[in-house]
């Protein structure tokens, strides 16, 4: 780690440091299988942090089977993962990336990260590359062809989703950080903006409608892609690191209760990860909007779909995670408590309405 310290976090020796992080060294190749070595061990969110933190798996993984992808203009479009086992500081993954397949549009990679000290294996990724994932792109090359009198293959038509409506009343509060908490985590290497209401309890729930309420936030990854050599590649990375970040904390806030260091201690951790990018286009080091609900907790899982869009509203990517946690009783018995006093308003609206 002493290492990693010196050649990311120097400030006398600036890096794109998620570039820098994630790099590999190819071990080996046999039949359809490649063998690469992360050149540093990956981070915990924190010291004293229970295990890697999900985003560096996640980032490094399509790194490694980014490596093995034979074409310039072949970027991610999906991904599938589950996390095995917590990994560790004291040593890097040795990724064995599988070729599924390559085809003229997609090329396909199964992965098994392996903690190289113990040689366990603590994270699997299935991720699937697409040729030109770039709108801008394919309606210009439309427009091309048509004025050229070329036949056409593919007509390009959209249609998308809008941000929540958080994201309209915290996106002009962005500037000044008004009626926001701004803080910085993860090894600095992310940012968030959060509503300061999630920090305040709420006066009453319903936990019958909690998989529909809407949330919001904006985050970033704090790296100059500029001091790297592909910034597109770049910013698929960061936004991958970021995925796994800080909104499962904010489930605290879904069941009523402030989103405190004391309440947001309660265990939990990632089973499984997908994300879908939607378009190339996109600048993870730029403010992301986070549009997700969480829909559903039972059987000590929580379900949860985010959304994220650019600082302009531009959908650019989605995750589904599945998560394993335990509520303490009283936190349980807090948020029951809240969802009493919804129904005894409901009931006494009800009776004034008949009055």
């Amino acid at each position: 780690m002493e290492q990693l310290k010196k050649d990311v976090y120097s400030e006398e020796n600036p890096v794109a440091k998620l570039e820098t992080k994630y790099a590999l060294t190819k071990v080996s190749s046999t039949g359809n299988t490649t063998t690469l070595m992360g050149n540093y061990p990956l981070e915990s969110f924190r010291e004293n942090a229970r295990g890697t933190y999900g985003g560096e798996l996640i980032a490094q993984g399509i790194n490694a089977a980014w490596e093995t992808v034979p074409h310039d203009n072949f970027h991610p479009h999906s991904l599938h993962c589950y996390f095995v086992k917590p990994g560790s500081t004291q040593s890097p993954i040795r990724w064995e990336v599988v070729h599924i397949s390559d085809s003229r549009n997609f090329a396909n990679r199964m992965l098994m990260g392996y903690q190289s000290h113990t040689n366990k294996l603590i994270f699997t990724l299935q991720c699937s590359f697409a040729k030109d994932n770039d709108q801008a792109k394919r309606d210009l090359e439309y427009k091309e062809s048509k004025a050229a009198g070329e036949p056409v293959k593919s007509i390009p038509f959209t249609f998308k989703k809008s941000p929540n409506e958080r994201f309209f009343q915290m996106k002009e509060k962005l500037h000044d950080m008004e009626d926001m908490i701004y803080f910085e985590h993860t090894n600095e290497n992310l940012a968030h903006a959060v509503p300061k209401e999630f920090f305040r309890p709420s006066k009453h729930i319903d936990l019958n409608s909690v998989g529909n309420k809407e949330f919001g936030l904006f985050v970033k990854v704090l790296d100059n892609y500029k001091l790297g050599k592909d910034y597109a590649h770049q910013s698929h990375l960061g936004l991958a690191f970021a995925s796994d970040s800080l909104w499962l904390a904010t489930i605290i806030k879904a069941i009523g209760l402030p989103l405190t260091a004391d309440e947001a201690d309660f265990f939990r951790v990632s089973l499984d990860h997908s994300l879908y990018f939607h378009d190339f286009d996109f600048d993870s080091s730029d403010w992301i909007f986070l549009d997700y609900r969480f829909v559903n907790m039972g059987n000590n899982r929580i379900l949860t779909v985010i959304n994220f869009f650019s600082i302009d509203g531009k959908p650019i990517a989605t995750a589904v995670q599945e998560a394993y946690g335990f509520l303490p009783e009283r936190m349980i018995n807090a948020s029951k408590e809240l969802h009493d006093k919804f129904i005894r308003a409901e009931q006494s609206s009800r009776l004034d309405a008949k009055l």
